[in-house]
């Protein structure tokens, strides 16, 4: 009998850490995917804190340079009304040269045209001071649509096609934008007759 309490005793004891070890085992498996769980929503969490940076600091770089450009660009408006103005002393000089000897002979009328033509000069001077300045084009250059605008197309056998013959109105340039494209006559071929 003492044998029989033994045995049982024994087979109890055996019971329990079978039953130990299936609720350790329960228990780790539960915690592992616990773990498992958390390291998941730990990535997910870093992966989202890492693109909500990202996104912060591009809208921050945009932000900058929008700044930055309301800055440089601020007064293009402005400058753009003022090409009315230098235009007019462009049509004033050139219109000196063809009476440039008759203004040579009269005393009144040489100060009062030099004064013109300072005024003009001075007036490109702020322009290139303050980051406009003229789209060089010369007669005989390539047509180039970025800065020129053709106002119309001549048949020329002494020009090459898609080339400037004549710059009609002068265009200028705000740091890197285009204020206004020069306006031009570009030659095309010559229709054989």
């Amino acid at each position: 009998m003492a044998d029989k309490k033994t045995d049982k005793v024994e087979q109890d004891e055996v019971n329990e850490e079978g039953t130990e070890q299936e609720e350790d085992t329960q228990s780790d498996s539960t915690l592992q995917k616990k773990i498992e769980s958390l390291e998941t929503e730990v990535a997910t969490l870093k992966d989202t804190l890492l693109r909500k940076l990202a996104e912060t600091e591009n809208l921050r770089k945009r932000l900058e340079k929008e700044k930055n450009d309301a800055e440089k660009y601020a007064n293009g408006k402005f400058a753009k009304d003022l090409l009315s103005v230098i235009d007019n002393f462009d049509r004033v000089t050139n219109n000196l040269s063809a009476i440039e000897e008759k203004i040579k002979d009269d005393a009144t009328l040489k100060p009062f045209f030099d004064g013109v033509s300072l005024c003009g000069k001075e007036l490109l001077s702020v322009f290139k001071k303050h980051g406009i300045t003229q789209v060089e084009v010369a007669e005989g250059t390539h047509f180039d649509p970025h800065y020129h605008q053709a106002m119309c197309e001549i048949e020329s056998k002494d020009h090459k096609p898609g080339t400037v013959m004549n710059v009609m109105q002068s265009g200028y340039v705000y740091h890197d934008r285009l204020l206004r494209p020069a306006m031009v006559s570009v030659a095309k071929k010559a229709s054989d007759e």
